[in-house]
C-alpha cells in the first residue's frame, strides 16, 4: 500500500433518482477538489433504504446509475467505489457494488452476501444474497469490499486480510436502533481484527425518507482508533490513509505469526 486520500460521501437520499445521481456527481467533484484519489459512496445511495424502493428503483446491469458512476469516475480521474445500488437479474434483485478505475472502467463488483434480516425488517423479502468474495487491486494497494450487515461476520473480513487487503470498504446504512448499539463497535472491531483501515460511508439522516438511518459514516485506523465520524447530516470528508500506520500496527501485534504457529 502507498499513502492516498480517500473521499467519504455521506449523501442525502431522496425519492427522486435523478436528483440523487446529480447530488452524487456534485459531491464527488467537491471531494476531488479536496484531493481525493479514491471515493466511496454509501450503501443504496440512489434510493431510499426501503424494500418498496429497492423494487421501484432497481435497474438492469449497466443501467443509468452504472453509466453515471462510470462517467463520474472518468471525468474526475478517481477510483470510485460505488457504494451499492439495487440491480435486477432475472427475477432477482441484488444489493450490488461496482468499482470503477480512473478511466471509468469497471474493475470489480460485489453483491452483498449477508442480508439484513432482523425481527421487524427483512432485506431478503426483496434482495437475494451474493455468493462470491474477493479483493481488488489499484496503484494504491489491495482493497476489500463488504456491505453493511457483512460487518457482523469477522471471518469474512479475515478472508480479506488473507487475500492481502490493507483497506476494507464497507458502505453501509445501519438503522438508528442497531447503529447506536453496534456501528462504531463493529467497525472498530473489524479494524482491530484485520489491522486494516475500515472505511464505511452511509447515507445522511433526514426527517423524511431516511429518518431511521443512523448515518455516522466512519473511517477507522488499523489500531481501532476512529479517525473521523461524519455525524448525521450530509457531509464530505477527505482523509489521508497512511501505509506506515498499517505496517506499524502489524509489526507491533504480529497476529499472522500466531495464526501460522497454530497450524504447526
Amino acid at each position: 500500500m502507498k499513502d492516498f486520500n480517500v473521499g467519504i460521501l455521506q449523501l442525502p437520499t431522496t425519492g427522486d433518482k435523478d436528483k440523487n445521481l446529480n447530488t452524487m456527481e456534485e459531491f464527488v467533484l467537491i471531494a476531488k477538489k479536496k484531493g481525493a484519489d479514491v471515493i466511496c459512496l454509501p450503501e443504496m445511495w440512489n434510493c431510499p433504504y426501503q424494500n418498496s424502493y429497492f423494487k421501484k428503483f432497481s435497474e438492469e446491469d449497466f443501467g443509468k446509475t452504472y453509466k453515471k458512476m462510470s462517467e463520474v469516475a472518468k471525468n474526475n480521474k478517481i477510483y470510485l467505489i460505488g457504494g451499492s445500488i439495487p440491480i435486477k437479474s432475472g427475477e432477482k434483485i441484488y444489493n450490488r457494488s461496482y468499482v470503477f478505475d480512473k478511466d471509468g472502467k469497471e474493475i470489480y463488483r460485489y453483491s452483498k452476501i449477508n442480508l439484513f434480516d432482523i425481527e421487524d425488517y427483512k432485506e431478503s423479502n426483496t434482495i437475494s444474497g451474493g455468493k462470491s468474495l474477493g479483493v481488488f487491486e489499484t496503484e494504491y494497494g489491495i482493497f476489500g469490499l463488504a456491505i453493511c450487515f457483512d460487518l457482523r461476520f469477522p471471518e469474512l473480513f479475515q478472508t480479506f486480510r488473507d487475500y492481502g487487503a490493507e483497506v476494507i470498504f464497507a458502505p453501509s446504512t445501519f438503522m438508528k436502533k442497531t447503529g447506536e448499539a453496534h456501528f462504531h463497535l463493529l467497525n472498530r472491531a473489524r479494524a482491530v481484527d484485520t489491522q486494516c483501515y475500515i472505511v464505511s460511508p452511509t447515507i445522511a439522516r433526514d426527517d423524511n425518507l431516511s429518518k431511521n438511518a443512523y448515518a455516522h459514516s466512519l473511517c477507522v485506523a488499523p489500531s481501532g482508533e476512529i479517525i473521523k465520524d461524519l455525524g448525521e447530516e450530509e457531509n464530505i470528508e477527505v482523509i489521508k490513509l497512511e501505509n506506515e500506520k498499517v505496517k506499524r500496527e502489524r509489526k507491533k501485534l504480529p497476529l499472522e505469526i500466531s495464526r501460522k504457529n497454530r497450524k504447526l
